[in-house]
């Protein structure tokens, strides 16, 4: 495709305001600036302004690429399956390519800036803030306000957004085959076209649940997990995806609300943290499985009503899958997925411009 064909390609698949709207719900989560820019480097969707690094993101591009500021994206480097990008003051961005027709790259969806792992110490952003000629104190005021992550945490999130990223694309890719069939042959129904739609955001809905149970498993390194998700019209808990855990019991198992530990965090709005070598008297009479050593049950909410829980076991005495990372890490998790969850439920996210 030829620059002008790229650039149309782009106006078709990222509706501007939809994926703002959509993209604030993440940044609000985060507290981290999310933000697209074409495959040539020039902003699609700008970060929020005044927040989280913005401004001193856009100063520290100017610096470094004063003649043109979009060729920021040039010095990003690849780094496994994303790419990252080290500015001044060790702040990092990260990026997800964006991919159309035939795996063509029309954009990236940037994250950032973030101070990743710990802060330098104050004299060395001294040193920083004579180099680029900035006010020091103004520095400190816009590190402030810059999230700190670990290496799991911005993979995770990375890891995540690639979904919501890939469901929201191939989503408008399918609309517009199934409009040009309409077009062509005049046999494509309105009726047709939104069945195709369910049928692709239910496949969706399952594949972004395996996600977010592999990567909590993998953040906590905990060998056995399940996602239960709220039966509507039976009003219980069933497993939907799992690891670890034997099929047949997967799925046979049904749990009313309130009943067992997935039930009572459901019931509750509240995770549970279970450790077999503390005594719990109210939620002892609910541990059936002694050589569990810890576990981690998180509900899954989207605006404040409960739509499942994850659950995650370990035999091991390795106590990480509680400790304070892990457990703001699926928080995180959690949240996200909710979000990208709402947004299929609602189904107007991705809709292309007209």
């Amino acid at each position: 495709m030829n620059p002008d064909e790229l650039k149309k390609l782009v106006h078709e698949l990222i509706n501007r305001q939809k994926w703002t709207d959509l993209l604030q719900h993440f940044v609000d989560v985060l507290k981290v600036n999310i933000f697209i820019v074409d495959f040539s480097g020039k902003i699609v969707l700008p970060p929020v302004k005044g927040r989280y690094g913005s401004d001193l993101l856009s100063r520290l591009i100017s610096l470094e690429n004063p003649d043109d500021p979009a060729q920021f994206i040039k010095n990003f480097q690849k780094q496994d399956t994303y790419l990252e990008c080290t500015l001044p003051c060790e702040l990092k961005c990260f990026g997800i390519p964006i991919s159309g027709k035939e795996e063509t790259l029309i954009a990236y969806l940037i994250v950032g800036p973030v101070i990743l792992n710990k802060r330098l110490e104050k004299e060395e952003y001294g040193e920083y803030a004579k180099r680029l000629n900035l006010n020091l104190n103004d520095l400190f005021d816009a590190l402030n306000e810059i999230k700190i992550v670990s290496h799991a945490m911005i993979k995770s999130i990375l890891d995540l957004l690639t979904e919501v990223l890939k469901y929201g694309i191939q989503l408008n890719l399918q609309r517009q085959e199934l409009e040009k069939m309409r077009i062509d042959k005049d046999v494509m129904t309105a009726e047709i076209s939104e069945a195709a739609q369910d049928i692709y955001s239910s496949i969706y809905f399952d594949e972004l649940l395996v996600t977010l149970l592999d990567v909590a498993l993998s953040m906590t390194r905990a060998e056995c997990g399940s996602i239960m998700i709220i039966d509507n019209e039976k009003g219980d808990l069933t497993i939907k995806v799992s690891r670890g855990i034997d099929k047949n019991q997967a799925q046979n198992a049904r749990l009313q609300i309130g009943e067992g530990l997935a039930g009572l965090a459901v019931k509750e709005k509240q995770p549970l943290i279970i450790s077999s070598q503390k005594d719990n008297n109210r939620i002892k009479h609910l541990l059936k499985r002694p050589e569990i050593k810890y576990a981690l049950i998180m509900p899954l909410m989207a605006q404040n009503n409960v739509f499942g829980v994850l659950n995650l076991h370990t035999k091991k005495d390795d106590n990480i899958i509680s400790d304070a990372e892990s457990l703001d890490i699926v928080s995180h998790l959690s949240r996200l997925t909710a979000t990208a969850l709402l947004n299929i439920q609602q189904k107007n996210y991705f809709t292309p411009s007209k």
